[in-house]
């Protein structure tokens, strides 16, 4: 559990030098309306289940893993587990450029072991965030919300390459990208308050501290 909460730790660090600046100053009423936006993602996001968000997704897998024998899931799993071991081998001696790509290849492997279980989760995900997106400009109406209008607009952009990349094949990455678009909708009010940081990558980091 301390390797875990370390490991975590030393993602969140990996975007932390963007996340330290100082808020933008966002209007209290444009930061309301973030979080009302926030929770309409997050409704969105849960299902019966589970839910099509990345947590959401690894407590499918395992709980699919309790009661079902497949394993190709379970060798993504373990392959998972080796990287997460070598990131933290990585971040123990310094090597932080080691530690991101290792803690990078170990989210895609358990992203490869959802789709292994659930081949439709790119959709579903993609499908959920578009759902999340349009009932929150119906919620936002004519309102001035800047800040959450340029988050949005980030997210679409999220979505059109993420159908990009399924449209090539290559469903990880399309389930990397509308999940990483989930999480953003998931911490808006943050992604608002500290509209100068790197987007995703604070969604990633939060997502790859996630264990399993």
């Amino acid at each position: 559990m301390l390797k875990r909460m370390t490991i975590a730790l030393g993602a969140l660090t990996f975007a932390a030098t963007a996340c330290s600046q100082d808020p933008t100053g966002a209007s209290s009423n444009e930061l309301v309306l973030a979080q009302n936006a926030q929770v309409i993602a997050d409704n969105v996001a849960v299902t019966a289940g589970g839910g099509t968000n990345y947590e959401g997704w690894i407590r499918r897998v395992l709980d699919t893993l309790r009661t079902t024998d497949d394993p190709v899931a379970r060798a993504y799993l373990d392959s998972a587990r080796a990287s997460r071991d070598s990131a933290w081998a990585a971040f123990q001696r310094g090597d932080t450029a080691t530690a991101r790509a290792d803690r990078r290849a170990a989210f895609r492997y358990v992203l490869s072991a959802v789709i292994e279980l659930f081949p439709n989760a790119p959709e579903r995900t993609g499908l959920a965030v578009d759902s999340a997106i349009d009932r929150i400009e119906k919620f936002l109406g004519g309102r001035d919300a800047p800040r959450l209008r340029a988050i949005l607009a980030h997210v679409k952009d999220l979505r059109v390459r993420a159908d990009q990349a399924f449209v090539g094949g290559d469903k990880v990455t399309a389930l990397a990208l509308n999940l990483r678009a989930m999480q953003i909708l998931h911490r808006l009010v943050e992604h608002i308050r500290y509209a100068n940081h790197d987007h995703d990558a604070t969604a990633d980091a939060e997502m790859e501290s996630v264990g399993y």
